[in-house]
């Protein structure tokens, strides 16, 4: 069951190897690895290492289409260049590769998220890609429900059926979510069966100037983490550090020691924490 931090690498520390072993200290069994299409083939090669090293499972994601449904090919082009696909290939016994970060908008409609992730699918299996696939809800991640009732069809086309999905809880009352959608959409996406994690979660959402959480934007991550550890989800908090607002970091200078609020609760001292609940899989130990 995945319990891990999504770490900025695209826009800092490229290779992962401070920052790597700082959250390896939580004791996580996974780094979502936040890239994209410009990032070198040699640097996600060596991004990856750096985390199997630490017994981390890399979760690779492009940041390339987030909200925007016309760049997903974009993210393809790549996944499929054969310099890229010799790095999946070569970790691929350890390797989860999210297809795109949080594509498109609100109006995304059903038919067009199940064809053309069924069409992106096609294209990295028939290039020799076998990992598993994981797929973001639309509306910037948020909506589970189109997870929900295209899911089943996706994977049922995917020749390998090794696909999983990732709902993204910026679910704050101003967007019209309350604790109890998230305990419902956790409990209803399970009853069915789907295998699906919460890819991202913070306390709040908002701008990048929001200097303050009140009742309007606040996320109850407290509630995710216990749901999630309740009904045997994986979950992925967002994010180590750099973001353009210090609400949304776990730690001020991305070290172990600089965890703090949320984060340090999230990381460690919440009875649903990662370094409590977090169980390395045998395959990397």
């Amino acid at each position: 069951i995945l319990r891990g931090i999504s770490n900025p690498n695209i826009w800092f520390e490229k290779t992962g190897s401070t920052h790597f072993k700082e959250i390896e200290k939580t004791g996580a069994n996974v780094v979502r690895i936040v890239w994209q299409s410009s990032g070198s083939p040699s640097d996600l090669d060596k991004a990856i290492s750096n985390c199997i090293d630490l017994k981390m499972i890399p979760m690779i994601e492009l940041h390339d289409a987030t909200g925007d449904w016309s760049k997903l090919q974009k993210c393809i082009n790549y996944w499929v260049r054969e310099d890229v696909v010799d790095v999946i290939l070569k970790h691929e016994s350890y390797l989860l590769v999210n297809i795109a970060n949080e594509v498109g908008d609100a109006n995304v409609t059903g038919s067009t998220f199940r064809n053309d992730y069924i069409n992106a699918i096609t294209s990295m299996r028939n290039v020799g890609i076998r990992v598993p696939l994981i797929i973001d809800a639309t509306d910037w991640g948020k909506n589970i429900n189109i997870l929900q009732s295209q899911g089943p069809a996706i994977i049922e086309a995917d020749p390998e059926h090794n696909i999983m999905f990732s709902v993204h809880m910026w679910w704050p009352k101003m967007y019209g979510y309350t604790e109890q959608s998230i305990i419902n959409e956790i409990q209803e996406s399970v009853k069915m069966g789907l295998p699906f994690m919460v890819g991202e979660f913070s306390q709040m959402h908002g701008e990048c100037n929001d200097n303050f959480i009140n009742d309007n934007n606040s996320i109850a991550y407290k509630t995710v983490i216990r749901e999630c550890q309740e009904n045997e989800v994986g979950y992925i908090a967002w994010s180590w550090f750099g973001n353009c607002n210090p609400l949304w970091d776990m730690s001020t200078s991305g070290t172990f020691e600089s965890l703090y609020d949320w984060g340090l609760e999230v990381a460690v001292t919440d009875e649903n924490s990662i370094k409590n609940t977090s169980v390395r899989p045998y395959s990397i130990v």
